[in-house]
């Protein structure tokens, strides 16, 4: 038996049901407001556990990264934070991408910082959670690129070519690269890369990268750039950093350099004459004294990279093309740091962890290792 619903109870049950569903997707934006009104409460007063409950708990890698943002943040005062939601867009029943429009003032010198973004939010249950910003995703055989909605998919292929060169690059070099697919996520917004990352940092950079973390990248917008050293670099950090956490700031950097920057970009920053070995005759000390989250300038950056990049191939080629690499391994056997580092914080310790391991790596405390360093630099005038 066949049972019909007249037509005129069909037509007077539509615009219930349109009203039921406006019903629900008012309710829906009003909860989306309310997270964001609660992660602007979180960001202004510096409730790191209120912050991590508004993130959806499905991707360990985003959590770990904004776990170490707020470690950032807490680092840094924070005055006149501004958070406003300018749209709303459902993407599916469980997602809607949010375009948010934030500023604030940073630091001792009250610093504006002011940005826009889009971000993904994802129903968990009752609530709606952060998942991460709105990212499209193409993928290459080591790699997934998570790009901004604004990003050329041409640029998008261009920087994954260019990821799986410096894959190989660093493979060879180092001895060993991530082969579990890397993500790594490009930003069309430079300052929006800075906000993602860390946001202490005094000056806009290129990349980021930690330990458990996706690389970071500007997706710079100059269609003859290769972004293989740049990719390299930070390929390096993810392997070594991966090895041990324990890797003071300019031993990181070293190594990154050593092993990413140069042999992707052909040279050194003393092989190709941008710096001369005059311009390295320093002593370790000054190396560990330099605050990398302080520098405003490039030119005080290169000189500390490059010099750091230079001591590494010195370690190399005095004590054996792996002393490095045995020395990121030696650093494994401390407790590993896994909140946001902070050069203030943390370096003086890390820098201990290290000194220990060379003098058990190369059997030289490190007034021996920073002689044998100024008389190997100082040969090559």
């Amino acid at each position: 038996m066949k049972i019909r619903i007249p037509v005129l109870a069909l037509a007077a049950a539509l615009p219930c049901l349109a009203a039921c569903q406006a019903i629900a997707a008012q309710a829906e934006r009003v909860a989306i407001t309310e997270a964001v009104g609660s992660y602007r409460q979180a960001f202004a007063e510096g409730d790191k556990a209120l912050y991590l409950s508004l993130l959806f708990p499905g991707d360990a890698e985003f959590r770990l990264e904004q776990s170490r943002w707020f470690d950032y943040r807490l680092a840094a005062r924070i005055e006149e934070l501004a958070v406003s939601i300018e749209s709303m867009e459902k993407l599916s029943p469980e997602e809607y991408a949010v375009v948010l429009h934030q500023s604030y003032l940073i630091g001792e010198e009250r610093e504006p910082r002011e940005v826009r973004f889009t971000r993904l939010y994802r129903r968990s249950g009752e609530s709606w959670l952060d998942a991460d910003l709105a990212f499209g995703v193409y993928e290459s055989e080591h790699f997934m690129m998570r790009y901004q909605d604004t990003a050329a998919l041409a640029d998008v292929e261009r920087v994954a070519r260019d990821a799986e060169a410096a894959w190989r690059i660093v493979n060879s070099g180092y001895g060993a690269a991530p082969f579990e697919k890397t993500v790594v996520k490009l930003f069309v917004d430079r300052e929006l890369l800075r906000q993602n990352s860390k946001i202490t940092i005094g000056r806009l950079f290129n990349g980021w990268g930690e330990p458990g973390e996706s690389i970071k990248l500007w997706l710079r917008p100059d269609p003859a750039y290769s972004f293989r050293s740049l990719l390299a670099h930070e390929l390096v950090h993810k392997v070594t950093l991966t090895e041990s956490a324990n890797l003071c700031s300019w031993f990181a950097e070293g190594l990154a350099n050593q092993y990413g920057s140069f042999p992707a970009y052909g040279n050194s920053m003393l092989g190709s004459g941008v710096h001369s070995p005059a311009d390295y005759e320093l002593s370790i000390g000054w190396l560990e004294n330099f605050d990398p989250e302080a520098v405003d300038n490039d030119e005080d950056w290169w000189l500390y990279g490059g010099m750091a990049g230079v001591v590494v191939e010195f370690m190399a080629s005095r004590y054996g093309h792996d002393a490095p690499r045995r020395i990121v391994q030696a650093l494994k056997a401390w407790p590993q740091e896994r909140e946001g580092y902070v050069w203030s914080i943390h370096d003086a310790m890390l820098r201990g962890y290290l000194a220990a391991a060379i003098e058990q790596v190369l059997d030289l405390d490190m007034a021996q290792f920073d002689a044998a360093w100024l008389a190997w630099i100082g040969a090559k005038r």
